[in-house]
């Protein structure tokens, strides 16, 4: 079975318009021409009127009627007249009513309008010739019919190239996919239909993003398992070795310090790997103070290089039911954040009324143009180490903070204040947006 091409869109759009110009155009030429042939019609009845009136006051004045009266006073001689008695036929048989009164009659292609009277000398007969004024209809019907039919080629070409440039978008947007696709697609397309040709196109890009992601998410579950071991191994070999160490020495603390890496290492691992999970198991109740404490431990020396001190003034016991990974991936890149861009200063971590957790700095703040680039992120810009380096820190890793948040459903929002008494940047983290719920 042969399947019926498609029409193209272009095509629908031109049958539409033309199809809705040309019931217009009927409807106005319909009316235009009934209109014309009552027109005609009343002109006729007004010419017979004025006749019979006419013969009927000679009538009354004891004057007799030609059967054809003057061309000057009867329309040009199409205005016949006849007096006979009532006991009479009347002439032109089948011309005439048997009793008073009008009648329309068509013969041979000529139509006349007859009048019966009765009158004090018999009955009086009128005929007019009405066939100049129904071929004045006729005529004006086709002329009406001609204009009608230029319109509506007319309509047909306005149409056409209205279509072309209604389709041209989805036309170019069409190729600039299957460009991008690599040009298989438009041999495969569906010919005609422009509309369904975006959607393939559409559907083969979608295609390809997702065989690109499953492929992306494949390696880095590779990539995770891969590093994971090595790690465990470097654990281990730490736990030995402090095992040599002696109590209090500065090799000992060296160990220890090197296991919160590792174990910060492998956190960062299960991190990424939850931005790619949705499990609901991966949440559970995180006590936010114990999670702040663990975030700051590993980047502690590097803060006390730089001069920030951190002020941690959530309450004991404040907790929420989330997924730790990914709120400590949020901290940490939040206190790295405060540690390169805020110090030296003093870092202050606390809940406002609404439970929101609120990490307020002291430093020298941003200024509205810096501030204004930072909160690119929120548009998906992470490429602010091109423009200048000393920002870098803020388009990878607020990036990568918010990226975060917005996984899981919560909203991160940054405000500062450059100069003055009250400088600083404040970043408050929401975990009531969407789905983080307090644990009560």
């Amino acid at each position: 079975m042969r399947l019926k091409r498609p029409s193209s869109l272009a095509r629908r759009v031109t049958l539409a318009v033309t199809g809705t110009a040309a019931v217009f155009l009927l409807v106005i030429s319909l009316l235009a021409y009934e209109t014309f042939a009552r027109m005609e019609d009343d002109l006729v009845d007004e010419v017979l009127s004025g006749q019979i009136a006419a013969l009927r006051d000679d009538l009354g004045a004891g004057l007799g009627v030609p059967a054809i009266l003057p061309p000057r006073w009867s329309e040009g001689g199409r205005v016949q007249a006849w007096v006979l008695p009532a006991d009479r036929p009347p002439p032109l048989e089948g011309m005439f009513s048997a009793g008073p009164g009008g009648r329309e009659i068509v013969r041979a292609g000529r139509t006349w309008h007859t009048w019966v009277e009765t009158v004090p000398q018999g009955l009086l007969y009128v005929r007019y010739d009405a066939t100049a004024h129904e071929e004045r209809v006729r005529s004006f019907g086709w002329i009406l019919a001609g204009g009608a039919a230029l319109a509506l080629v007319c309509a047909w070409l306005l149409a056409r190239r209205l279509a072309r440039r209604v389709v041209a978008p989805i036309r170019a947007v069409a190729d600039r996919l299957s460009a991008w696709e690599g040009g298989a697609f438009a041999d495969e397309a569906p010919p005609g239909d422009e509309a369904l040709q975006l959607i393939e196109a559409f559907n083969r890009i979608q295609d390809r993003i997702d065989r690109s992601v499953a492929f992306e998410r494949q390696f880095a579950a590779n990539l995770g398992h891969e590093l994971r071991t090595p790690l465990a191994a470097l654990r281990s070999d730490c736990e030995m070795a402090l095992l040599d160490a002696g109590p209090g020495t500065p090799l000992e603390a060296r160990l220890a310090r090197m296991m919160v890496q590792v174990d910060a290492a492998a956190s960062s691992l299960a991190g990424a790997a939850a931005l790619n999970s949705a499990d609901p198991d991966r949440v559970r109740r995180v006590d936010l103070a114990q999670a702040l404490e663990q975030a700051w431990f590993a980047l502690e020396p590097m803060a006390r290089a730089r001069g920030l001190a951190l002020d941690p003034r959530i309450p004991p016991g404040e907790s929420r039911f989330l997924d730790p990974d990914a709120l400590l991936i949020v901290l940490r890149n939040l206190l790295r954040n405060a540690i390169e861009h805020a110090a030296p200063a003093t870092l202050r971590v606390d809940l406002d009324e609404h439970g929101v957790l609120v990490l307020r700095d002291d430093g020298p703040g941003m200024a509205p143009e810096r501030l204004a680039r930072v909160r690119e992120w929120r548009a998906g810009r992470a490429d602010l180490s091109a423009a200048d380096a000393p920002e870098a820190g803020h388009g990878l890793g607020l990036g990568i903070a918010q990226r975060v948040c917005e996984l899981r459903g919560w909203r991160l929002s940054v405000d500062s204040v450059h100069g003055g008494p009250g400088s600083g940047t404040i970043f408050r983290l929401d975990f009531h947006s969407v789905s983080g719920q307090p644990d009560s």
